[in-house]
């Protein structure tokens, strides 16, 4: 179980994010280029909300897609020194939870943290 603490503060400006089921189908629409620094994504259309998806839990058939796994677009606001227990990364991004929050997953982009060792855990003396 790997461990990642937050280097820079992000607050999410996904306010309904999409939540997709196994087996649902989504019309699908552009896939996310190297040039916006997040690849392997896809903008995704259910019945109920849209939102960018990973192109690996995506079984794509021109622009008719079927869902290979339950999907949760979550993400987290993220404050510095948060520590993220991870799940999975996929496409530059972390899906796991806050250490002080076990029960609820959310995706952290790869660039806001770094790998967390009790070598460089902060350290707080008190005089």
């Amino acid at each position: 179980m790997k461990k990642y603490r937050v280097i820079k503060n992000r607050k999410t400006s996904s306010e309904k994010p999409i939540i997709l089921f196994k087996d649902e189908r989504v019309i699908c629409g552009e896939e996310s280029s190297e040039d916006s620094g997040w690849t392997g994504w896809i903008y995704c259309k259910s019945q109920n909300n849209e939102g960018w998806v990973s192109k690996q839990i995506i079984n794509r058939n021109d622009n008719i897609g079927i869902v290979l796994e339950d999907y949760d677009a979550r993400e987290f606001d993220i404050e510095i020194d948060e520590i993220i227990i991870m799940d999975k990364i996929l496409n530059g991004w972390i899906w796991g939870a806050k250490k002080d929050n076990l029960g609820t997953k959310g995706w952290v982009p790869l660039n806001h943290v770094e790998e967390f060792t009790e070598i460089n855990k902060p350290c707080h003396l008190n005089w």
